[in-house]
């Protein structure tokens, strides 16, 4: 079972020129957590995602698309008198996504049921939603539970600007529950801005945060990760991009994918993992992202999915 916490959108998609009198959107699904969890369940991988929406018509209707795509909702709450989170994207001609988010949670208290750890072999969370004040005694809970009984923890950090003090010193609070530590490449940049622009780096500076497995996902150019004192790197995969939304997500959902199929079901196991299968997952999670940038929005396409499943799976 892995176990999923994170933000619940709706996300509304958008290619408006300045010039056009009205706006167009299609919505859809969003979450960066969430749409991980919906590539592992499509996988046949059991997902439970932990979450809050609100007690409206859009939260109704994203908590019956989750449980369409055979996620366990049961521990995902609606909060009375809460709109539920919106986002906002506008791709450019280069597929590229520009987000706005609209989020307004008042004083309440995002409050995990500690059952929903339940049979967890993996935990994943991530983003800036780890770090606003109202989900953070919660999503601790939860890290507290996984290493009590040892379950491996990934994180995203899945950033949109240079975090504050604030940021820094919560994440050092979560470092010592992490055993995979996922970032692109403009997540580095914005950690470590005053850092030479050079992936390795980059990756050398995440490296030092303390995981047992760092990941620099790069884009095109494919992805470098780093474990114990080993540095790999795989190319990237040519395809032709709609759009970017959702890529990063799926390759946390090849890469969590891919570690579970090493049969690491421990935080002890992975230290005493070899890592020489880490090339393969990465190449794994780099097709998985680009088939999800050869349409909009986050979800991989059936045939092109079913086709990196009979060669990776």
């Amino acid at each position: 079972m892995v176990v999923l916490t994170g933000e619940i959108l709706v996300d509304l998609i958008g290619r408006n020129a300045l010039s056009r009198p009205t706006l167009s959107y299609n919505g859809t699904l969003g979450g960066s957590a969430l749409n991980t969890a919906a590539i592992l369940a499509r996988l046949g991988v059991p997902t439970r995602f932990v979450g809050e929406l609100g007690q409206d018509f859009l939260g109704d209707w994203a908590l019956a698309r989750i449980s369409e795509r055979k996620i366990e909702t049961r521990f995902i709450q609606q909060l009375p008198g809460i709109p539920t989170p919106l986002s906002l994207a506008e791709i450019d001609t280069k597929g590229e996504a520009q987000f706005s988010f609209y989020r307004a949670f008042g004083d309440t208290q995002f409050r995990p049921d500690s059952a929903a750890m339940a049979r967890a072999k993996w935990f994943h969370f991530g983003s800036l939603s780890a770090f606003a004040p109202r989900n953070i005694p919660g999503i601790e809970s939860l890290l507290e539970i996984a290493l009590e009984f040892d379950v491996l923890v990934s994180f995203d950090p899945n950033l949109h600007a240079s975090p504050d003090e604030a940021y820094w010193e919560q994440l050092l609070r979560y470092m010592p529950f992490i055993s995979v530590f996922k970032a692109s490449l403009d997540d580095a940049r914005y950690l470590f801005p005053k850092t030479p622009n050079d992936p390795q780096v980059l990756l050398e500076h995440l490296v030092e945060l303390g995981a047992p497995v760092t990941i620099l996902t790069l884009g095109a150019a494919g992805a470098i990760g780093a474990f114990r004192t080993r540095m790999m790197r795989v190319p990237g995969v040519k395809v032709a991009v709609l759009d970017t939304i959702g890529a990063g997500d799926a390759f946390t959902a090849g890469l969590i994918y891919g570690m579970m199929k090493q049969e690491i079901g421990s935080r002890m196991e992975l230290l005493t993992w070899d890592g020489t299968q880490l090339p393969v997952i990465l190449a794994s999670s780099c097709h998985l992202a680009a088939i999800t940038c050869t349409v909009e929005g986050a979800s991989p396409p059936e045939q092109p999915l079913h086709a990196w499943w009979e060669r990776f799976g």
